[in-house]
């Protein structure tokens, strides 16, 4: 793991280790005067907390309730019951989804060498319009991550540990911070852009980065993986 202390870093921009993940349209031909758009990240867009656990419970209940199915009704009606109630759920929930962040990628921030332009819901708190921030403005951006142990490619080779990008937080001068929701944008991608362009960066090792995206994903897991759980039983059950 990095230092918890804050520090600067020395980044390369061909090295792998740290930008194995930045891939953004206009990377092979960047320039000092180019502006680079970044888009959104449709599947990985969140609702609020709440939401995330409402649902994950909802499709927790109909996985148990195929258990009170299978003896209590025919198999086929027991099945047909189920796949429509996950499909309702899933179909509700990319609806409320759709209507919060719009259909597939959008554009989520642009990066020059003197300012950022990033999209309302860009932001870990969402705000009312998009905001352009001078690179003059900002104190420090701050990227907190971890160095996780990554498993073996191949037999005999040894485990290497690589960074994961967890926050960026937006230090202005003025006193006030922006953080960028990871979940809406590659931040690897804005690491990047922020290295070329020179802008004035910080990092911050942590134990616990990303908490809260992380509970969502493995939300998310639970939910396909009791999904598959319920409709497996019953399928087999339609078996005579």
């Amino acid at each position: 793991m990095g230092s918890m202390a804050k520090h600067s870093l020395e980044l390369d921009l061909n090295d792998k280790k740290w930008f194995r993940y930045a891939a953004f349209k206009g990377k092979s031909s960047l320039t000092e005067d180019s502006l680079t758009e970044l888009e959104s990240l449709p599947g990985l867009a969140t609702l609020s907390g709440w939401a995330e656990v409402f649902f994950a419970l909802m499709v927790c209940a109909i996985s148990l309730s195929s258990f009170y199915l299978v003896d209590a009704v025919k198999p086929w009606l027991a099945f047909l019951i189920c796949l429509t109630s996950f499909l309702l759920v899933f179909i509700t929930k990319r609806i409320m989804t759709y209507k919060k962040y719009g259909f597939g990628s959008k554009w989520a921030m642009s990066i020059s060498k003197d300012e950022l332009k990033v999209d309302k819901l860009t932001f870990k708190k969402h705000q009312n319009r998009p905001i352009t921030i001078a690179k003059n403005e900002i104190a420090e951006v701050l990227f907190h991550y971890t160095m996780d142990l990554k498993r073996k490619r191949k037999f005999g080779e040894p485990r290497v540990r690589l960074p994961t990008l967890h926050v960026c937080e937006i230090h202005l001068k003025n006193g006030d911070t922006h953080e960028i929701d990871g979940m809406r944008v590659g931040l690897f991608n804005v690491l990047y852009l922020m290295v070329f362009h020179g802008y004035p960066l910080s990092f911050k090792g942590t134990f616990a980065g990303g908490a809260g995206n992380v509970l969502i994903l493995l939300l998310r897991m639970f939910a396909l993986s009791a999904i598959a759980s319920a409709l497996s039983m019953l399928f087999v059950n339609l078996k005579p």
